[in-house]
């Protein structure tokens, strides 16, 4: 389905609730320094504070949240939250390496069909608060902490006649290269003229919502995932029917 290009609801709270660090105040710059210094802390390596946004002052929030990415990689963004203690309360970046790794079997075994890709999955039932280690392995992580599934969100560039049955083998590669962890994946197919764009704005996101979307051609989204009985179509897009009649 095409969906017009329209004003998303995500777009204007980030405009209101994020900024810049270019041109922010001394305490801004301060409050980003601590978080980089905090994370280079626990994770022994350079980040960098890309924005702020909801922060600390009011009777009810006493924490600052932040938009960071490793110095040297720009393409893993992950939130860290600060409290005004000058504690790390929280971060995303464990979770958002293994998401990164996903992406990157997904990627190659896709192109290698001629479609092109970029995912960003979040890890269910699984808590890896504690791990410091940013070279930790997808089966590594696997072993640790046992997640319940990985549920995804992935765009891809329109080519003619796309179907959801042309990513069963790249859900193979990822389903066992997590030994077997079930994978669920939301496939959105962006307009050819607009994929470029839409993945440079992608791949520097620390978290999607389906609001997001809604400001770009998306001609037709896929329901997809694999577990212990095998791939799945969950919903086939305008091109196909569902495979099981949800």
């Amino acid at each position: 389905m095409v969906k017009n290009l329209r004003k998303k609801v995500s777009g204007i709270l980030m405009a209101v609730s994020i900024f810049s660090l270019l041109g922010c105040s001394d305490s801004d710059k301060n409050q980003a320094a601590d978080v980089e210094n905090l994370l280079e802390d626990k994770y022994g390596q350079e980040f960098t504070v890309r924005s702020i946004g909801g922060r600390y002052g009011t009777a009810t929030n006493d924490t600052v949240t932040t938009y960071v990415h490793p110095a040297d990689n720009e393409k893993i963004s992950f939130k860290a939250v600060m409290s005004k203690d000058g504690e790390l309360v929280a971060d995303s970046y464990i979770p958002r390496i293994i998401s990164h790794s996903l992406n990157q079997i997904l990627k190659q075994e896709l192109q290698a069909t001629g479609i092109e890709s970029e995912t960003l999955a979040v890890i269910m039932k699984a808590n890896s608060s504690a791990e410091k280690n940013p070279d930790i392995t997808l089966e590594e992580y696997v072993k640790t902490y046992k997640p319940g599934y990985f549920s995804a969100d992935m765009i891809v560039k329109e080519t003619p006649d796309l179907k959801a049955e042309q990513f069963e083998h790249a859900l193979q590669a990822v389903y066992q290269a997590g030994l077997n962890t079930t994978f669920q994946v939301q496939i959105h197919v962006i307009a050819e003229d607009e994929y470029e764009k839409v993945s440079a704005e992608y791949q520097q996101l620390a978290e999607v919502s389906d609001t997001w979307f809604s400001d770009y051609n998306v001609v037709n989204e896929m329901k997809v995932y694999i577990d212990e009985k095998g791939f799945h179509v969950f919903e086939a897009g305008s091109n196909g029917s569902n495979e099981d009649g949800e």
